[in-house]
């Protein structure tokens, strides 16, 4: 009885050990970009038996996602991979399988069930099926454009009523097609703008100029900012913007540009400028002056009196 058991038990455990589910792999993510096919393999083998009737395919039935519409996928449930033959102990099958991605998908990420099915064992087509599932994640990414306002001289200085042209640059740094609502300039004060045609599509890698003419007709000499303001759009309706700034300055027209007004007095007439007040070392020269002039008119009217006195004294003098 024993012997028996034993030779049971030989017979069932390389049965339950051959029986088991072939091996399967498949990558932890695929990326992909819209307009491009993303590729990916899948690739199982069993290590101990034979497999019959072997079929791969993306399970589309359980993918929830608006993303699916977007897709073109080479083997679904309705497409399969199809292995008819028996597939022997050890051999490992790999099954390529391609997703078109359209143009016009958004980015984002789906989740793809694969599954692998057929029978296993040694027996004629096989001796039992086997169903196995394993997944992967697409990660959707997009082309965007990526527009860029640029000005090669954003400083311009101008006289009252005089224009100024000034060249504004629309710069594609992204990698698809981008596609101008606007092209707007915008201020707080009443200049005259005149803009050549805006193109509205705008490649990849290519800059774009464009001439504005600014006209000063009613504005006041001072500094003033104007704003260039850009939206575009991807080919899915995003819509991005950028700006840039031009610094004006506006300068009066006379024909001496260096000379300054008089400032007007409060009446309205022109002020008279304040007698020069003389300064401390002119002031001692004066004085010094003066003491001179009063020494040599005393002194000489003293040596006048003394000759008088004389000539007076010698007269009354009596004579020997």
């Amino acid at each position: 009885m024993k012997l028996q058991v034993l030779i049971l038990i030989l017979f069932l455990v390389p049965a339950v050990y051959a029986y088991r589910d072939p091996y399967i792999t498949v990558p932890e993510q695929v990326e992909g970009m819209a307009g491009e096919t993303a590729h990916f393999e899948v690739v199982f083998t069993h290590v101990q038996t034979a497999m019959w009737n072997v079929q791969v395919y993306i399970d589309t039935e359980q993918i929830k996602s608006n993303l699916l519409d977007w897709l073109e996928i080479s083997v679904d449930e309705e497409n399969p991979a199809v292995f008819e033959d028996s597939i022997p102990l050890g051999e490992e099958i790999s099954v390529p399988i391609d997703i078109e991605i359209s143009d016009n998908s958004p980015s984002g990420e789906v989740t793809l069930p694969i599954i692998v099915k057929g029978a296993k064992g040694p027996c004629q087509k096989g001796c039992e099926p086997f169903f196995v599932q394993k997944s992967t994640t697409l990660y959707i990414r997009r082309k965007d454009p990526k527009l860029a306002v640029i000005l090669p001289n954003a400083a311009v200085e101008m006289a009252a009523g005089g224009k100024a042209t000034v060249e504004i640059q629309i710069r594609n740094y992204g990698t698809a097609t981008a596609y101008v609502n606007s092209l707007d300039v915008v201020s707080d004060h009443p200049f005259a703008f005149q803009m050549q045609t805006v193109p509205r599509n705008i490649g990849p890698d290519s800059t774009i100029p464009i001439l504005l003419t600014i006209s000063t007709e009613d504005i006041s000499p001072g500094s003033y900012l104007i704003q260039v303001k850009l939206e575009y759009r991807d080919t899915i309706q995003n819509t991005f913007t950028d700006s840039k700034t031009i610094y004006v300055t506006i300068t009066g027209n006379d024909s001496n540009p260096h000379s300054q007004p008089d400032t007007p007095s409060p009446t309205g007439s022109p002020q008279t400028p304040p007698p020069t007040q003389p300064s401390p070392e002119t002031d001692s020269r004066s004085v010094k002056y003066q003491y001179f002039l009063a020494g040599m008119v005393c002194g000489g009217a003293l040596f006048g009196i003394s000759v008088m006195v004389g000539i007076f004294l010698k007269k009354r003098r009596p004579t020997q």
